[in-house]
């Protein structure tokens, strides 16, 4: 117990030392800048810009247009474009495919391929005839009023 709180003791003093940050021009050898910092206030500095960093980023990507250039990312009215392009292209598929069925049928009918069933129940002439004059003379629906 006694070396871990050793270890905590010197991690507090490597995160409290003090450590000298000194800019010196070369040409002149005159001290430009100086900074006093420790390790803990380097965590916190980057630490501070990360998140800084990243709210700025997202914060630019909702507000300006940019947004529309992330993969997934578009508007209502490019959705439905798309849909009704796709709308499109599936009905024009089925033309496509009814107009290929067309033509081969008209192919078998032309080179005499084509195979068609016969009727072979007889008509009755008179039956015929009789059904054709029936359907002539309009019916007579009309109900007597009192």
């Amino acid at each position: 117990m006694a070396t871990r709180r050793k270890k905590d003791e010197s991690l507090y003093k490597r995160l409290k030392t003090q450590y000298r940050i000194v800019f010196i021009n070369d040409g002149t050898l005159e001290e430009v800048a100086s900074f006093k910092l420790t390790i803990r206030k380097l965590y916190v500095l980057f630490s501070t810009l990360f998140v800084v960093i990243v709210g700025l980023t997202i914060a630019l990507l909702l507000i300006t247009p940019l947004k529309y250039y992330i993969p997934g990312y578009g508007s209502n009215k490019t959705h439905m474009q798309v849909v009704k392009l796709g709308q499109t292209v599936d009905s024009l598929t089925d033309l496509v495919g009814q107009q290929q069925l067309y033509e081969a049928n008209l192919r078998k009918v032309i080179n005499g391929g084509y195979e068609l069933k016969k009727d072979t129940v007889m008509l009755n002439a008179k039956e015929a005839e009789k059904a054709t004059v029936n359907n002539m003379y309009p019916v007579q629906d009309i109900k007597k009023t009192q």
